[in-house]
């Protein structure tokens, strides 16, 4: 029988793939059965009603054009001159006109952080990504606050796009470190700091955050010692870092309960003591199975700037409406309604970002 074997190996060969058209994908997607087609149809409907209702209102009968109200008489198309008009105060609010030279090399500095960060390699380690947005608002501060060589610029006089930048990156640096400290401190041996940690959670888990910002607008003040004075800004900023680190805290958690005590175990067997253990085996894991709920946080945390206006700060939401009640533009309804939508499309964008990076995080593990 040893004539019938065959004795040269051949070389490994792809598996085969079915070809099929483009057509008969988008078929089989939207019209798998008979029951799913008709919901395809009267989807597909629905979105071209309202696709086409969206053109004509947004591009065929938009106003581009104009320095006033009296460029968008009626509601039938956007007011995009109204964009137009009042984008420096979206962007920096009442940054001193002699000083804007730091906001634009702000913007700067994150736009090629972000794109250093999206077209790194996909099996780089994401550590150098961490320090950088531990560092970035450091540095962020420290140009736009000024001192020394440059005039200094309170925070009170941000607003806009920068002032929103500058909330959700300092609430990026602070919650998430300190998140991961509340979760280590649930997990403690000592009695004490697991009660403390617990009992901290719970109680910010517990209070809307827009009840928390009204507290630290109005209260805080009034407890603080005599000759004391924090400002407005600082504030809100202290209570976004607290209460998303105790929602991140609880995602810590999650994660850190994903790593099984036989791990530890081995750990210890090879030597490696509880803070080597932690930082060599037990962080690793956890923190890339928490990566998408992590996501939701700082998702969470650009939606919520948008508080920051019902407080009395100028961010982004708070200068399109407040650029609404100015006496070039009080007119129409759809002067704020366009100013609105365009403030969606850049939440839209900044969150399918960072959307898209979390997926590439997820598919590099």
């Amino acid at each position: 029988m040893a004539e019938y074997v065959r004795t040269l190996v051949l070389d490994a060969r792809p598996a085969p793939v079915a070809r099929v058209g483009a057509l008969a994908r988008w078929l089989r997607l939207w019209f798998p059965t008979r029951t799913i087609g008709v919901f395809s149809v009267l989807l597909l409907a629905l979105l071209a009603g309202v696709g086409w209702k969206l053109l004509r209102w947004g591009v065929l009968n938009a106003q581009w054009r104009g320095s006033s109200s009296e460029a968008c008489p009626d509601a039938s198309g956007a007011c995009w001159a109204f964009v137009g008009a009042r984008w420096r105060p979206w962007l920096v609010g009442g940054y001193p006109p002699e000083e804007l030279w730091r906001v634009w090399l702000a913007f700067g500095l994150f736009a090629a952080f972000w794109i250093w960060a999206v077209r790194r390699r996909a099996d780089a380690s994401p550590a150098p990504v961490l320090w950088g947005l531990g560092l970035l608002p450091l540095m962020l501060g420290a140009l736009l606050l000024g001192g020394g060589a440059l005039a200094f610029v309170s925070p009170m006089h941000w607003g806009g796009l920068l002032l929103t930048l500058v909330a959700t990156l300092v609430t990026f640096a602070t919650a998430l470190p300190l998140g991961l400290l509340l979760a280590l401190g649930r997990r403690s041996r000592l009695p004490v700091v697991r009660l403390l940690c617990a009992g901290f959670v719970e109680s910010m888990r517990s209070v809307p955050l827009l009840a928390l910002l009204f507290v630290a607008a109005t209260l805080l003040p009034m407890f603080l010692p005599a000759g004391w004075s924090v400002d407005l800004f600082t504030r809100a900023l202290v209570t976004f870092a607290l209460f998303n680190a105790a929602m991140a805290a609880e995602v810590f958690r999650g994660g850190l309960q994903t790593v099984g005590a036989g791990q530890l175990e081995a750990a210890a067997t090879v030597g490696l003591g509880d803070l080597r253990a932690l930082v060599l085996v037990v962080l690793p894991q956890a923190l890339a199975a928490v990566v998408p709920a992590l996501v939701n946080i700082m998702i969470a945390v650009i939606k919520e700037t948008t508080l920051l206006s019902v407080i009395g700060l100028n961010d982004l939401l708070g200068a399109i409406e407040n650029g609404a009640k100015t006496p070039e533009w009080i007119g129409a309804a759809n002067i704020l309604t366009s100013g609105q939508v365009f403030l969606a499309l850049v939440y839209l964008g900044a969150c399918w970002g960072l959307s898209r990076y979390s997926r590439r995080l997820e598919v590099r593990r």
